[in-house]
């Protein structure tokens, strides 16, 4: 028996990408050719193949067009010795994931109006209307609009904002701030900051929340 035998349709097959768990296969694109995948790298990396595979998982996501190198790499498993799916079991994925993605469109379409909705409520509250509007993401309105919040919530305090790159706004005080006050100042610089980790990707993104897209924002605010 081949190291890595032909995948068909109704091949049950499991990742550890993205939360996917198990799925099916339920297209195949091309002719398989497993007996030309070969290891790389220690065989942490798989080469060869010719075919490529739709995958409807039982946690409601698709995949389509996965090449067969990458089905037959560390990251997927194949079960074989598993009887295959049955057409019934398969067009009750089907429903599942469309049921799915019907869900997270509602999702986004419900997030998008109120962000609307809440875009519409800042620009016309008037307890900002001492704030500049705009949509500017340099960091250049964010400073205004830093200062004129500080100013109104710590009068007592000198601080200094400056835009010290495109994107980065820098807050200083003339003197240490007490645990009230700091609060109060990180809570005015959380809401321009664009800037964030996203643990899921492991990689540094950006937001645009209402607020940034009414009085502006920075990727950094420090």
């Amino acid at each position: 028996m081949s190291e890595h035998p032909t995948v068909t349709v109704g091949t049950r097959v499991s990742t550890i990408l993205y939360n996917r768990g198990r799925g099916v296969v339920y297209a195949v694109h091309g002719t398989p050719r497993p007996e030309t995948i070969r290891r790389l790298a220690g065989g942490f990396i798989a080469a060869g193949g010719n075919a490529s595979f739709d995958i409807v998982f039982a946690c409601g996501s698709v995949t389509k067009r996965l090449p067969e190198s990458i089905l037959h790499g560390v990251q997927w498993t194949i079960f074989h010795d598993e009887p295959k799916a049955s057409p019934e079991e398969i067009a009750q994925l089907h429903a599942h994931a469309e049921a799915c993605r019907a869900e997270k469109q509602a999702q986004k379409d419900q997030a998008e109006a109120a962000h609307a909705a809440e875009i519409e409520r800042l620009r016309t509250a008037p307890e900002y209307a001492h704030l500049e509007q705009g949509s500017d993401q340099s960091g250049v309105l964010a400073g205004k609009n830093i200062r004129r919040l500080l100013k109104a919530a710590l009068p007592k305090h000198k601080f200094r904002v400056r835009k010290s790159s495109y994107g980065s706004v820098l807050i200083g005080c003339d003197a240490p701030l007490d645990d009230a006050a700091q609060k109060t100042v990180d809570d005015i610089r959380k809401r321009f900051r664009s800037g964030f980790y996203d643990a899921a990707s492991d990689c540094h993104s950006k937001s645009r929340s209402p607020w940034q897209d009414v009085f502006g924002s920075a990727e950094y605010v420090f």
